[in-house]
């Protein structure tokens, strides 16, 4: 139901930025694309970027990005790609931000559950949803997981906290 979907989406980021936006003076949005819905999550970003035109976009149709923060490096990819080799090509094609960070992550996704795996100083994180399961995760198997996002909190050196919604 791609009508509901939207409404559902707009009514979830819509008041997060706002907030966000209220708090704080850099508010940067990060579109990741994904394997089922490229073109629709990207004109969704384009939406938001006309009704905050003071936040900050980062649109591009990449396979993999990177945000960092002081001395934090978090990459970005949807999961379903190279998955094996995140350890390994995020610091190819981020050098710089790779070696200035001391606290170094990839957020992924795809699986639609929370998992992580901490190897050598990089944590690379599965991260969870809260999307309904429907037929065809029912029908695979894909049930039972835990239904909720997850909020990161950093400083400029250390991820202070996870907050579950």
């Amino acid at each position: 139901d791609i009508i509901q979907a939207w409404e559902d989406a707009r009514k979830f980021y819509e008041p997060l930025i706002e907030k966000s936006l209220k708090q704080c003076n850099r508010v940067k949005i990060i579109y990741k694309k994904g394997n089922h819905d490229e073109s629709l999550s990207w004109s969704f970003v384009q939406m938001l970027k006309v009704k905050f035109p003071q936040a900050e976009y980062d649109d591009e149709f990449e396979e993999r990005k990177v945000h960092t923060f002081g001395k934090v490096f978090i990459g970005f990819t949807h999961g379903d790609k190279g998955r094996k080799k995140l350890h390994n090509i995020f610091p190819v094609e981020f050098p710089k931000e790779w070696a200035n960070a001391n606290v170094r992550e990839i957020h992924t996704g795809h699986f639609h559950r929370e998992d992580g795996i901490d190897e050598f100083g990089t944590m690379v994180r599965t991260l969870a949803t809260r999307n309904k399961t429907d037929k065809w995760h029912k029908d695979n198997a894909y049930v039972g997981a835990h239904k909720r996002f997850m909020v990161f909190e950093y400083s400029e050196d250390a991820l202070e906290s996870i907050h579950y919604v």
